[in-house]
């Protein structure tokens, strides 16, 4: 990779994690468009951009998550009960969404990408009400909620948490609980995506800085500097107006997705 490349994945690391810590958001809602914009500029075909971006955004959301994860045991905040229910369908649907990743026209998947984001994002925006608390979920029901969670999180290349934390909070699950259990979701995803999409990608790996279609050296220059930042976003919430960052963020993702729909 060029040295540009390498500055250029390096500065998506560093907004990635502070995004992270400031905001608690996922990193795949800035590292997929990053890649999107940037891996044509390493030399990436066109036809294959978007699932590039997705496969190395979940590969990065692996490292992430891990820490986290491994965090969230030692303190003792996973339930293994909610671990139980939800993880199987969450691998499952991940596999699902990275076979579907790699059928669908690149075209249509960036634009299925945009309407995610878009959703997500005004999401941000509106405050949200705690609502209705759900009562008990089936195991048949909880499977096929999750299976539906973890394949559209792997088909956009998102961690899955912004959609595993609301549902567990309507299921009177307290919310570092939820966290916690969400964290373990993610990397579950990320971890059953990844290795589909390895496997996926066999025929890709002529070319140069591939496994798959997991592009090596973004994946190590965005999660390395996208771990080193993710604390000092933490510690910045402290001091900064996290709320307006959070509205501004939002509107700036809205207008990322509007115009990967219009291209």
């Amino acid at each position: 990779m060029l040295l540009a490349g390498w500055l250029w994945c390096l500065a998506g690391g560093v907004v990635a994690g502070l995004l992270a810590g400031m905001l608690g958001i996922g990193g795949g809602l800035v590292i997929v468009p990053l890649l999107i914009y940037l891996l044509p500029l390493l030399g990436v075909a066109p036809d294959l951009v978007v699932q590039m971006a997705v496969a190395t955004s979940l590969a990065t959301i692996v490292m992430t998550t891990l820490s986290s994860a491994r965090s969230h045991l030692k303190h003792g905040q996973v339930s293994f009960f909610w671990v139980r229910r939800l993880i199987p369908g969450l691998m499952v649907g991940a596999v699902c969404g990275a076979w579907l990743a790699t059928m669908l026209d690149p075209d249509w998947l960036q634009r299925i990408f945009a309407v995610v984001l878009m959703a997500l994002s005004i999401r941000m925006l509106i405050p949200q009400r705690s609502g209705e608390p759900l009562t008990e979920v089936s195991k048949r029901l909880m499977a096929l909620i999750s299976t539906g969670m973890g394949t559209l999180s792997a088909l956009v290349g998102i961690g899955g948490g912004s959609l595993t934390v609301p549902l567990l909070q309507r299921l009177r699950v307290p919310i570092r609980q939820a966290i916690a259990v969400s964290s373990v979701g993610s990397l579950s995803i990320g971890l059953s995506a990844v290795i589909a999409f390895v496997v996926l990608g066999q025929q890709l790996e002529g070319a140069d800085g591939l496994f798959g279609y997991v592009h090596v050296q973004a994946w190590l220059a965005i999660s390395i500097a996208s771990m080193l930042c993710a604390p000092i976003g933490a510690s910045l919430t402290q001091r900064l107006p996290v709320k307006h960052l959070q509205r501004g963020f939002a509107v700036f993702l809205v207008i990322i997705s509007i115009k990967l729909v219009i291209g």
